[in-house]
């Protein structure tokens, strides 16, 4: 029951994550652009480190006994993630992305990782999840890694959704060349 509690509480917060990004609820608030991000970046972060206290907290079994290539396996995946995060944010302002800096809307990021693939940040928590499970093989490790799963789809959805009403026909151009999440492999000959 802990276990289905927790995949509830994970994806429900990544469908408040959704709903908070969401043009409408901008609007709603009748908040300015700098002041709302402030406030959906600290209501974001404070619950993600609330319900990993929660992850970490309930009794859970382990899934396998983790060994020497499961924590590389793991630690290569997780750091993978890391990696490609950080290349991702390479196109950002950091600062404008948690609201510290005035957001300028700005062209369509399609270079460095952006031409591999249309989500990056996605994929790269996707490689950190598998990763932590590879390196701490628990249940409860899996269920926030199936949360994600369940939720990419219609993260990836509303996301395409908002970024084609900002770009319009440049984005669905960019679409049709670009995966979603996994880059294609190139046949070097």
């Amino acid at each position: 029951m802990e276990h289905l509690t927790l995949l509830l509480l994970w994806l429900g917060y990544y469908g408040m994550h959704s709903a908070l990004a969401s043009k409408r609820v901008k609007q709603l608030t009748k908040l300015g652009n700098r002041t709302y991000r402030l406030l959906y970046t600290f209501i974001s972060t404070v619950l993600f480190i609330i319900l990993l206290f929660i992850s970490a907290m309930i009794y859970t079994m382990l899934m396998f006994a983790p060994g020497a290539v499961s924590n590389y396996l793991g630690l290569m995946l997780a750091a993978t993630g890391l990696f490609i995060i950080k290349r991702a944010f390479r196109a950002y302002s950091f600062r404008e992305f948690i609201g510290l800096k005035k957001s300028e809307y700005s062209q369509l990021v399609t270079t460095g990782i952006q031409s591999k693939v249309r989500h990056p940040l996605y994929l790269g928590s996707l490689l950190i999840a598998i990763g932590y499970v590879l390196f701490n093989p628990l249940f409860s490790s899996l269920v926030v890694l199936m949360a994600l799963i369940i939720y990419l789809p219609f993260g990836i959805r509303w996301e395409e959704k908002k970024l084609t009403e900002a770009y319009g026909h440049q984005y669905e151009q960019y679409k049709e060349k670009v995966p979603a999440l996994f880059p294609r492999i190139i046949n070097p000959f």
